[in-house]
């Protein structure tokens, strides 16, 4: 064996040994085995190439590195309760062993990721709920607020403009925005209880509850 030959042998080697014992990592460390071991048994460095091709090694070490970092990936969402990230692992899993060729499936993959990220978008609308917590209770304190009678046409002209604002906002920015990407989004107050928007809204369950309504009355829906 020339070293050039040995050298080649210690490269995939050291490759097969980075995933060796990593639970994260099984398909990749079949795959990078399976080429360390047709390099291993070639009596002359020219017949590796050939044992590529034909057992299509590269590619399988490709899709099965894409196969172990989804795989993992969708774990880790579906912990933190996160589905809509969790079925975009698992559209690329439903597809990863059916590519032929590497940069097909880096296009298509990409692709899947894309419309997982616009559906992550158009969920995270659901958010706007806490966002406009401020501007409901800016308005809070001015209905409630203990004013001298002489002001109080003048407060409720305010509270009346600050609504009138609001729903302007939604009926005109918020909404079409939102329907350049789901043409029929509407705000949809139960995603609020989904794990993935309540934990960002640091408030008791009851104080949500009553926001709710006032959120809708603030949106004018």
């Amino acid at each position: 064996m020339d070293q050039r030959h040995q050298d080649y042998i210690d490269y995939y080697k050291a490759r097969m040994k980075k995933y060796e014992g990593n639970p994260l990592y099984p398909h990749s460390y079949a795959a990078e085995k399976a080429i360390y071991e047709a390099l291993a048994s070639c009596k002359e460095l020219a017949e590796f190439k050939s044992k590529l091709e034909a057992g299509k090694l590269n590619l399988k070490v490709a899709l099965a590195l894409v196969k172990d970092q989804e795989t993992a990936e969708k774990k880790h969402w579906e912990e933190l309760k996160e589905p809509i990230r969790a079925a975009g692992c698992q559209r690329i899993l439903d597809v990863i062993d059916s590519f032929d060729d590497v940069m097909q499936m880096i296009d298509a993959t990409n692709l899947l990721r894309q419309e997982t990220s616009k559906l992550i978008s158009v969920d995270g609308f659901a958010d706007y709920f806490y966002s406009d917590f401020i501007g409901i209770e800016n308005i809070e304190e001015d209905e409630k607020g203990e004013v001298p009678a002489r002001w109080r046409k003048e407060r409720d002209e305010a509270v009346r403009h600050a609504y009138e604002e609001a729903h302007k906002l939604f009926r005109e920015v918020t909404l079409p925005r939102a329907r350049e990407w789901k043409p029929d989004w509407q705000m949809d107050h139960d995603l609020v209880w989904e794990d993935r928007h309540r934990r960002l809204i640091p408030i008791p369950d009851e104080s949500v509850k009553r926001r709710i309504p006032e959120h809708k009355k603030y949106l004018g829906i």
